[in-house]
């Protein structure tokens, strides 16, 4: 029994030894801050795979401490609350043998609580607001754009033309910025699970995979839903009802980010059948997706395409 007793608590000793050198390398080594992000949540999560909640909350207290110790309470703080939620939650869905679905949505919420927290946090501890200081800096970059079009010689016409559509984006943003946090944090959320699934696979654990995006499947109601969006829309704007102007705005963002993962779907499977494209061709369209809006249009035509031929399915995909 003794023995039994001993196994978690070393474990977890090594594990808060390795989490408290991850985070003085994530703090004080810049590169690494973003690989760490990705890896610190791991440990948390072989624990509760293997031992359950209480060990992994025993962890990552006992990592937090050590953090406020070695670092300062603030980061420590900050730290526990980031990776201690991603890691139960990545550990939970492992562990429970979540479907995708459900493990996306758990670690996308968990990202979106531990976010909405950590803003709390930070304006009752150093009185930051830290809505209010994206905004101040999102207006500074758009007054230094409009000052370096100033000093490279454009006509007036077209400084005027655009200071419209800087003046729209500044004003669109606070309007999209709900969906825009739900759909980052998803992205990190998956981010997230992939490379835990990765290291996990590593360590020797059996964990259920992720389906390749290739075979992902997108319910075609999100076509409606676009539609719908469009209509909201346009009443919000012709009869001056600002909320449902705002709710249709949202919905036509998130709409159009899921047709668009269904139509990069398409062309990973389109592009695997024919050419076996790898992980660092996935991973370059990928970021030309989020990057160049053109490959984000050409992916929305495709997945609208795809969701009502269902190309894939007469195919014969799994």
């Amino acid at each position: 029994m003794e023995q039994k007793r001993a196994t978690p608590l070393t474990t977890a000793g090594c594990f808060a030894a390795v989490m408290l050198i991850l985070a003085l390398l994530s703090t004080y080594v810049p590169i690494f801050s973003f690989i760490g992000y990705f890896i610190m949540p791991i440990p948390i999560s072989v624990t509760y795979m293997k031992y359950g909640i209480r060990q992994a909350l025993l962890l990552g207290i006992t990592a937090g401490i050590l953090m406020g110790i070695f670092i300062d309470p603030l980061t420590a703080v900050i730290q526990l609350l980031t990776f201690g939620s991603v890691g139960i939650a990545v550990g939970a869905g492992f562990r429970h043998e979540w479907p995708p679905v459900r493990m996306l949505l758990g670690v996308t919420a968990a990202l979106i609580g531990t976010a909405i927290v950590l803003i709390g946090l930070v304006y009752a501890v150093m009185d930051i607001n830290v809505i209010t200081t994206l905004g101040n800096t999102f207006n500074m970059v758009v007054d230094n754009m409009l000052a370096q079009y100033k000093n490279s010689g454009m006509s007036e016409i077209q400084l005027a033309e655009a200071n419209v559509q800087l003046e729209q984006v500044r004003q669109m943003l606070p309007v999209l910025m709900p969906m825009v946090v739900c759909l980052a944090a998803a992205v990190i959320a998956y981010i997230n699970i992939k490379v835990s699934q990765v290291m996990l696979i590593r360590l020797g654990f059996s964990v259920r995979p992720f389906l390749p995006i290739r075979y992902w499947e997108i319910s075609r109601s999100m076509i409606y839903l676009y539609i719908l969006a469009i209509v909201m829309k346009y009443w919000g704007t012709t009869r001056d009802i600002q909320w449902l102007n705002i709710i249709g705005i949202n919905l036509n963002q998130m709409a159009f980010f899921f047709i668009c993962i269904q139509g990069i779907a398409f062309a990973f499977y389109f592009l695997d059948r024919r050419f076996k494209i790898g992980t660092g061709v996935q991973a370059l369209l990928l970021v030309m997706f989020f990057v160049l809006p053109v490959f984000s249009y050409l992916a929305f035509i495709i997945g609208i395409i795809d969701m009502l031929v269902n190309y894939r399915k007469k195919q014969g995909m799994p």
